[in-house]
């Protein structure tokens, strides 16, 4: 059995051709989707980069008890489960955030690794003569893009580890490769002949600020414009995999997956970027693409099951005949994508201490929290996004003996998410959903979700929030997360 994925960073499915996209070039998208199936209702669960790559490797929600998050001793790991049964797991990704410390025990987890550096805030060549303090992505990235161009590009190199990867392996059994791209996260940082399709002029401009439209000191525009650019390039490397594929006809028997951990916005109800505002369709509606070299014949259909990020890696282990170990949420994509069954019949998602959010495929209901000061991260390695816990912090936390099922009951340390080092939560914005309030849309008849109808159908806000308490149930949510959010 042989599998591989290729995932992106910040994809929003809008601009994408299969999703209905008229304007952005990106033929190769088109041509996966005659061979594959093209998912409609995959959204995300853990927001957002490595909360939904530990998601990836462990199939379960770990928003509500974590923010951003190495994969704990606790954790079962997808590929470290394959590498265990005798697959040959190879990752290969330019993704800066897997050698940051929050994000260093993921690639580990695979019999092999490649990193190839220079993405974004990359901390890779140091300038003595203008050296500040660590963790400025900006000014990192100046530098970077020293090293980092045209055929050079991050990009190009993924790809072409990926292809070495292919090429060396195409006659073997038993291999699992899962190919993941920082692209098109911003900065939107492509060569020319990518922008060349969307203008002529210059577009310097591919870095936007997580702030509102109106608060944005670049042209929006030319920002677009990049992100397309960016989406093309995506598109164009993508095309070099499926033309392997095609040589060498790995479609009698590799299954192909495409995924992202989350969307983008760059306008939409006048937001740009992520993290800070309410979780938008744009944010948590994602692209998902799904080739079964058992049941070619489905290519060019549509599927409707209620999807997310969960399903993933029990899917990956169902391929290759490995048992989900047991505290895995998701599910086997392998009947629907022949079938079109029922997958869930409702998903959480979020981001840790923001909306707690629910979606049966009808409905999406974001519930604010009343209050966030008793929040507490549940973790026994203590890092996040690019540092240590802080020792205040530490000296704050507490044993917590009892654990959970899931973490097959290991101890703990259990630690104040606001603290007077990190009045706001311990990664971007937390307390800033507080003013946004409820909201409910209805996805059928308002899919942009512009319109919150939360004072209209107070009979499906009921509804939706006894399965959301049901759901934070079964992922055995702290009991403070009922408690901030009154359920």
């Amino acid at each position: 059995m042989r599998a591989i994925t290729i995932m992106y960073d910040s994809l929003n499915r809008k601009y994408l051709p299969c999703y209905g996209n008229e304007d952005v070039y990106a033929p190769n998208f088109k041509r996966l989707q005659e061979k594959a199936v093209v998912f409609d209702n995959f959204y995300a669960g853990s927001l957002p980069c490595m909360p939904a790559r530990r998601e990836l490797h462990t199939g379960r929600y770990n928003f509500l008890h974590r923010s951003w998050s190495p994969l704990e001793p606790f954790d079962d790991s997808m590929p470290e489960i394959l590498s265990s049964s005798g697959v040959c797991t190879q990752f290969v990704s330019d993704h800066c955030h897997y050698w940051q410390d929050g994000g260093l025990t993921y690639h580990t987890r695979y019999s092999a690794f490649e990193m190839v550096r220079g993405q974004e805030g990359d901390e890779w060549h140091g300038r003595a003569r203008e050296y500040t303090i660590k963790r400025q992505p900006r000014r990192m990235d100046g530098i970077n893009r020293e090293y980092t161009r045209n055929d050079y590009c991050c990009h190009a190199r993924c790809f072409e580890a990926a292809k070495d990867f292919l090429l060396n392996n195409v006659d073997q059994d038993n291999w699992y490769l899962h190919l993941e791209y920082f692209d098109p996260h911003e900065p939107f940082d492509v060569p020319d002949k990518y922008k060349k399709i969307y203008t002529d002029k210059p577009t310097s401009i591919d870095w936007p600020m997580y702030k509102r439209v109106e608060e944005q000191n670049v042209d929006l525009d030319e920002c677009i414009i990049n992100y397309k650019a960016a989406v093309s390039m995506c598109d164009d490397y993508l095309g070099r995999i499926l033309d392997i594929f095609d040589e060498h006809d790995l479609w009698k028997d590799t299954l192909l997956i495409l995924c992202t951990d989350h969307g983008f916005m760059l306008g939409e109800h006048g937001f740009v970027a992520k993290n800070y505002m309410p979780c938008y369709d744009e944010i948590v509606h994602l692209p998902f693409i799904m080739y079964d070299p058992r049941h070619p014949e489905m290519g060019g259909t549509r599927n409707s099951a209620l999807t997310q990020t969960i399903d993933i890696a029990p899917t990956l282990l169902d391929w290759f005949g490995d048992d989900n170990p047991g505290n895995m949420q998701g599910l086997s994509l392998l009947n629907t994508v022949f079938d079109n069954s029922k997958v869930h019949d409702e998903i959480l998602f979020g981001y840790f201490g923001k909306h707690v959010n629910i979606t049966d495929g009808e409905y999406v209901y974001m519930r604010s929290a009343r209050h966030n000061e008793i929040l507490n991260e549940y973790a026994m390695i203590p890092t996040r996004l690019a540092s240590l816990f802080t020792k205040r912090e530490l000296q704050m936390a507490q044993p917590y003996p009892e654990s959970f099922e899931f973490a097959h009951r290991i101890p703990m340390l259990k630690i104040p998410a606001h603290t007077p080092d990190v009045p706001n939560g311990s990664h971007h914005m937390y307390d800033t959903h507080l003013q946004y309030g409820d909201l409910l849309f209805d996805l059928k008849s308002d899919p942009d979700e512009n319109i919150n109808i939360i004072n209209d159908r107070l009979d499906i806000v009921e509804r939706l929030k006894n399965d959301m308490k049901r759901l934070m149930e079964e992922s055995e949510a702290p009991i403070e997360q009922y408690a901030r959010m009154d359920l």
